[in-house]
């Protein structure tokens, strides 16, 4: 999660090509080995020395359908997607794990599959995972009977389990505590029942870019770099590598991280009224374990560009330092903890905003229970009851490049729309719908901006994806 309300003292820039421009007279080396470095005494914004790689041939190996590059909630949406509908689908990850943030990321909570006033907006595949979930004991959730509902103990209640956000009037909601161990087990055995070809420890490092089409994206491994040709790319890395990579636009914030973390061997949850449950810490589907929401503004000790590495390795150091704080302070000072121990931090730092792209559309506050005749998804919103978002699927496409989609927490929406579109069930939705999309646009060349979108939304209606509300597109 991140802040609920946009800081308006955020840094924002406009993104465009990626190429990097050389300084006006830059000491310019080739060979086959790197030149010493500028050294230590580089200071803030000085050019470094250039260097200049050599030419090399990169095996290509493979040209599939449909290329998922990024396998957080939305990559595993979008391949699944793809391949249930027949496509030859590669997912990539450069990470050890699926699952993005709702794995290693420990933020185990979809919020929220409804309105705030007992309406389900999200199905699909991201329901698919909790019946999968609620099947193994693993999620937590109020019954349909209950979503909407205004009384104070059921409030009180599900507050417990992470689930209620927001400011008053409050209501239960449909979001979902679950075990992220079992999130990315279930993500694991549907990719390979659906015949997705995963490849985990491999990253996007460029994209070739001709006419506004992608005919290579480059990928790097143990294995070195290769090449893979895809018909169609779906975008699914939060950050916006691929669209980066390929000339389109995009907006980057600078956002304060979260570095979530479970304590075990918790002796009293303290369930009473007068607890820190469900303030400071939220219950799990494990005894004795809890889950602390740790960072963000006034927690985090700063805000980071999430795309400049030097920032983010400051701030996994910065963050876990001031976690193991935390850690001490709870058990000092918090009825229960005194014989509890750190059962783990979150391994993937929680950065929920970097590069938003700036699509064929870009969804605005306003837009707020807009009706559109390509609306692909919906999510309601984790803090406001009552606001829905359809969103189009110009907001999954860029004006520029003509065979790539994207999906998750980088789709082309505002700042204020991205607090809930980045959420883990809107980015499932987006993700289906980028994955359907990308199979229906390899009969037209890869072109996305070709596709039917009225059949694609019969298409993902059938398939039990909420598009406009309910089960059936409206027009």
């Amino acid at each position: 999660m991140a802040d609920a309300t946009p800081t308006p003292t955020a840094t924002l820039t406009l993104t465009t090509n990626p190429t990097v421009n050389p300084p006006t007279n830059p000491t310019v080396k080739s060979g086959s080995s790197p030149a010493p470095g500028p050294g230590p005494g580089l200071s803030p914004g000085s050019e470094p020395e250039i260097w200049r790689e050599s030419a090399r041939d990169l095996p290509v190996i493979g040209r599939p359908d449909v290329l998922v590059v990024g396998a957080g909630s939305a990559g595993v949406a979008a391949a699944l997607a793809s391949a249930r509908r027949g496509a030859d689908t590669w997912l990539i990850e450069k990470l050890s794990h699926v699952g993005g943030l709702a794995g290693f990321g420990l933020i185990n909570l979809l919020l929220t599959l409804d309105d705030g006033e007992g309406e389900q907006v999200v199905a699909g595949i991201c329901q698919e995972f909790v019946d999968r979930l609620d099947s193994q004991g693993a999620a937590q959730h109020p019954g349909r009977g209950d979503w909407g509902s205004t009384d104070p103990r059921q409030i009180e209640q599900w507050r417990k389990w992470g689930l209620i956000w927001g400011a008053p009037p409050e209501a239960v909601r449909y979001s979902v505590a679950f075990e992220p161990e079992s999130f990315i087990n279930v993500a694991y055995d549907l990719l390979e029942a659906a015949g997705v070809r995963l490849r985990l420890h491999t990253g996007c490092a460029a994209a070739s870019s001709v006419d506004g089409h992608i005919d290579t994206v480059i990928v790097e491994s143990k294995a070195g770099r290769e090449a893979i040709q895809p018909s169609v790319v779906v975008d699914t890395t939060g950050d916006g590598d691929v669209f980066t990579h390929a000339g389109a636009d995009a907006e980057a914030v600078t956002v304060y991280p979260y570095q979530w973390f479970r304590m075990g061997g918790v002796g009293d949850l303290g369930l009473g009224d007068g607890s820190d449950v469900g303030k400071t810490y939220f219950r799990t589907t494990d005894a004795g374990r809890v889950l602390v929401p740790w960072g963000g503004p006034g927690f985090a000790p700063f805000r980071v560009d999430p795309l400049d590495p030097d920032d983010l390795t400051r701030a996994e150091i910065e963050c876990r330092r001031a976690v193991m704080a935390e850690v001490a302070r709870i058990k000092q000072h918090t009825p229960g903890f005194s014989e509890s121990w750190l059962d783990d931090i979150a391994k993937q730092i929680g950065i929920t905003e970097s590069r938003r792209l700036v699509g064929d559309y870009v969804l605005q506050k306003d837009d707020d229970k807009q009706t559109f005749h390509d609306s692909i998804a919906r999510t309601g919103h984790w803090t406001k009851r009552g606001v829905v978002y359809d969103i189009p699927y110009r907001c999954l496409t860029s004006p520029v490049v003509d065979n790539l989609l994207t999906a998750g927490r980088c789709i082309s929406t505002s700042r204020f729309v991205h607090q809930a579109t980045k959420e883990i069930p809107a980015a499932m939705a987006t993700g289906e719908a980028s994955g359907a999309a990308a199979v229906a646009a390899l009969d037209r060349g890869g072109q996305v901006h070709d596709v039917d979108v009225a059949a694609l939304r019969r298409d993902l209606a059938a398939s039990g994806a909420m598009v406009a509300g309910d089960d059936h597109p409206k027009t």
